[in-house]
């Protein structure tokens, strides 16, 4: 039996949930930020305006449409990597403090910035080479960009943008709510640049309170001249390669001074009837995306509890090397975790490890807990796991690398050992 099988309904339950939570990230980052800057705050913002003329009704439908499919791609890279991440090849893990809150946080500024130097490239490579060049001409269509801009691609320049994800999750450890984290980031910049107002500060002299970071201003100088300005997240890559646009901070100073007289304010062409619809229309979409989130499978934590506590408890690995509570994980009642209280050689387990859950994230599927991670306490590698209660005291731990190195142990309860009895509470 493959114990790292699939079945078609676990399948289709994923990718409905992969693919409403793109949809979510996309109508609350990209139609958040349009309710809020371009309608909302529009006159308040109106001397932030960096051009004189609001995107046309059928741009923004244009963009929403394009953005559909590119959901729909990056939700078929969502399912990769958790089939990858089933399979152990992907570095994620589930409790954020696996290895430690320092690295928690270090892993989502090493996300940002090795997908900053991602985004530089690969944009510098779509204009410099002219067979990539025709699969992002696409997204200069909008020479005045919305926030709706922001994830209207070309299916092909979609699938390279999406890559980076599994590609660096592949070689770095990173908690699920730090992936979480960076691609809400992600999606927020990313409408704040197409957004067409300034709303980054500035200093006295008229520069970028942060002149490390990419604004508004920065990438909105890209729509209208495709020959400067690569950068996502920080300038530093176009300064040093010398693509940042010669005229950058003065346009900058102009769009971010409080009274501008070489940009006129805004004056919006939408009717009123245009906006509620809009905001009706991002309103009826995240709602609806919000309902395919809902698990389906709540009809079964029952069922799950019921495991729960059959297996919770005190078990002994093999040769009693290691002594491990079962039980509910901390942020999730229906997922096993395992923690370390005892070790044969407790010298050779790292100080972290009675810290840490020693397994992880089990979900309970056809009578195994599967889909668990397994770190081995003594050099910290993680391992893909899966465990089977054979009886009330005795269960079979699987570990796997990438599904083709695997090992298994019989586990026995510790209050059922003969030299036990009695001395162990559960």
């Amino acid at each position: 039996m493959n114990t790292f099988s699939f079945s078609p309904q676990e399948i289709i339950v994923t990718f409905v949930a992969i693919l409403s939570s793109d949809f979510a990230r996309y109508f609350i980052g990209a139609g958040g930020v349009y309710v809020t800057i371009n309608l909302l705050l529009s006159r308040l913002l109106r001397h932030r305006k960096i051009r004189t003329t609001a995107p046309s009704q059928r741009q923004l439908a244009s963009e929403i449409l394009y953005s559909m499919r590119t959901v729909l791609v990056f939700a078929c890279v969502g399912m990769s990597i958790w089939i990858g991440d089933r399979l152990g090849l992907m570095c994620l893990y589930s409790e954020p403090n696996l290895y430690g809150w320092g690295w928690f946080f270090a892993s989502i500024i090493i996300l940002i910035l090795l997908h900053d130097s991602w985004f530089y490239w690969m944009h510098w490579l779509f204009h410099r080479s002219r067979v990539l060049r025709r699969f992002h001409v696409h997204h200069h269509l909008s020479n005045n960009p919305s926030p709706f801009t922001a994830y209207s691609f070309s299916i092909v320049e979609a699938i390279l943008t999406a890559l980076y994800f599994p590609l660096v999750l592949s070689v770095v450890p990173v908690s699920e709510l730090a992936a979480f984290i960076f691609t809400a980031h992600m999606m927020l910049i990313n409408a704040i640049h197409h957004c067409g107002y300034e709303i980054y500060p500035r200093k006295h002299d008229g520069t970028p309170l942060f002149d490390w970071l990419t604004t508004t201003t920065h990438h909105d100088l890209h729509h209208g001249n495709a020959r400067w300005n690569f950068g996502f997240y920080f300038t530093h890559w176009d300064r040093w390669m010398g693509t940042e646009h010669p005229q950058y901070h003065e346009i900058f100073s102009q769009a971010s001074a409080s009274k501008q007289h070489s940009v006129r304010p805004v004056s919006t062409r939408h009717p009123h009837r245009w906006k509620l619809w809009m905001l009706g229309w991002i309103i009826a979409g995240t709602s609806f995306t919000a309902m395919l989130s809902i698990p389906s499978a709540t009809a079964g934590e029952f069922g799950q509890s019921v495991e729960m506590r059959a297996v919770g408890g005190t078990w002994a690995s093999e040769g009693y090397a290691f002594v491990v509570r079962f039980g509910p994980c901390d942020k999730s009642r229906t997922k096993l975790c395992g923690t370390l209280e005892w070790a044969w050689k407790p010298n050779a387990v790292a100080p972290e490890a009675w810290h840490r859950p020693m397994l992880q994230g089990f979900d309970f599927r056809d009578g195994y807990w599967r889909n668990g991670k397994l770190v081995h306490p003594g050099n910290g590698h993680i391992y893909r796991g899966m465990l089977h209660l054979q009886d009330k005291d005795s269960l079979i731990l699987k570990g796997c690398f990438a599904t083709l190195i695997c090992d298994e142990q019989l586990w026995r309860r510790l209050n059922s050992l003969p030299h036990t009895t009695g001395a162990v509470s559960e």
